[in-house]
């Protein structure tokens, strides 16, 4: 059942007042048959509306992706944590088991220097991520390390190299993924 939009309105609105990021599809899908009309009346204030000031770790993201530098780790260190502090959050929060530390270390790294795709990371390590660098978690996910222009590369390979380097590994059976695995690869 579509719920009553100037509610819906109303509360898409004050959001955006607040400075949050209120998700005008998920409020259309809210709306049902009257999406259409409240579509309208959120384009119609969005055009009016002051922008929200910039948060300041919005900012220093920003920042740092024009400087071609990870945001995420610029807004850790600009926090004056340390790496292994947002690892004990992680580890912590989750509940995760301790003897996998290093590993959830090793994505954590990846993740904030931008090797790692963060659409595929879990909504709860992104919770923890933001509790821990103060931030929001929708702010953190969306920065991406900017990619540099490729280079042209040519090489050549005989034909019987060339199947040995596409073969596919066969995974041991230790090597099957995990928890970790699931919470920053599977998007969960």
């Amino acid at each position: 059942m579509a719920e009553n939009l100037m509610t819906l309105f109303d509360d898409f609105a004050a959001r955006f007042a607040r400075g949050e990021r209120p998700d005008a599809r998920a409020y259309l899908a809210r709306a049902g048959k009257g999406a259409d009309e409240l579509g309208t009346l959120i384009e119609r204030y969005l055009e009016r509306a002051a922008p929200p000031a910039p948060r300041e770790d919005a900012v220093l993201m920003a920042q740092a992706w024009l400087d071609g530098q990870p945001p995420l780790l610029e807004l850790r260190t600009r926090r004056g944590l340390k790496r292994d502090q947002v690892v004990d959050a992680l580890m912590g929060a989750l509940g995760l088991d301790p003897a996998k530390r290093e590993k959830v270390k090793g994505y954590y790294h990846r993740l904030e220097t931008g090797l790692l795709e963060p659409r595929g990371v879990d909504g709860r390590v992104w919770d923890v991520i933001a509790t821990a660098l103060r931030s929001r978690a929708s702010d953190l996910r969306t920065w991406r390390l900017r990619q540099p222009e490729p280079a042209a590369a040519y090489f050549r390979v005989d034909a019987t190299s060339a199947m040995e380097l596409s073969a596919p590994a066969v995974p041991a059976a230790e090597d099957a993924p995990d928890e970790i695995d699931r919470l920053f690869t599977a998007g969960g």
